[in-house]
């Protein structure tokens, strides 16, 4: 072979060794990005470590005392009825580990005169009603501060449409349930409730789930779940327990 193609070969072969080692390097670092990518969008859906972390700062409440609605007269009799207790069966946050306080919905405690709330750890403590706002339906407890775990409050207005959010409570006094959904809108009403202000999202609540907590993916609490009406959750945001600690001063 003369020597000047044996050197043209031989550039070729050498060119296309390299130009296959760069295509091979490349596709592992395409496949190194990819699985990158993936386990990283893993570690974002995986919300277990997300619950474990602060679902100690979810209680279950319960209450127990006589309504303050009219009573019911029997027209044949001529008496009104005698006064019932009832019990009130939901959940609350504690957002100060140091000073026990609870946020729970109004309506659980609003006529209750014995109130006690119910740790995951299987503690059940006497809740005293510091403050209580008819408006927002939420109101503010305290616990003896022994060994609590609190949530932290989200910044005001930082909250977006489209943002998911876990709903954490004690629906159907089965013990805590968490769900999933997103912000589906803000600036709500609901019946029932004064404050047109409120968190409306997509997560499944049921009876039992008053007072839970709304949490965004930071772990950080964005609102009180109130009520349930039309397949949505409405819940009062950060605002309204915020003028809470305001009251209970």
């Amino acid at each position: 072979m003369p020597l000047g193609t044996f050197y043209r070969s031989l550039k070729w072969t050498v060119a296309s060794a390299l130009s296959l080692a760069l295509l091979l390097g490349s596709g592992v670092c395409r496949a190194n990005e990819f699985y990158r990518e993936q386990a990283e969008t893993l570690s974002t859906t995986n919300l277990a470590p997300l619950v474990k972390r602060i679902s100690p700062a979810v209680v279950g409440i319960r209450a127990w005392g006589v309504p303050s609605e009219p009573r019911i007269f029997d027209p044949e009799a001529g008496f009104p009825d005698p006064p019932t207790l009832r019990e009130w069966q939901g959940a609350g946050v504690i957002v100060d580990a140091l000073a026990g306080f609870i946020v729970t919905a109004n309506h659980l405690v609003a006529s209750a005169s014995v109130v006690k709330a119910q740790l995951q750890d299987g503690r059940a403590l006497e809740a005293l009603v510091l403050a209580r706002s008819d408006r927002d339906d939420v109101a503010l407890l305290r616990v003896a501060p022994d060994n609590l775990r609190a949530m932290t409050l989200d910044d005001a207005g930082a909250l977006e449409v489209g943002e998911p959010v876990l709903a954490i409570g004690n629906p159907g006094d089965w013990g805590q349930s968490v769900t999933l959904g997103i912000v589906s809108a803000l600036h709500r009403s609901c019946p029932g409730i004064a404050n047109s202000d409120l968190i409306q999202s997509d997560v499944r609540v049921a009876q039992g789930s008053s007072g839970g907590a709304l949490v965004n993916l930071q772990g950080k609490l964005i609102g009180v779940v109130l009520a349930r009406r039309s397949g949505f959750a409405f819940a009062a945001p950060v605002a309204a327990v915020r003028r809470l600690f305001v009251a209970a001063q």
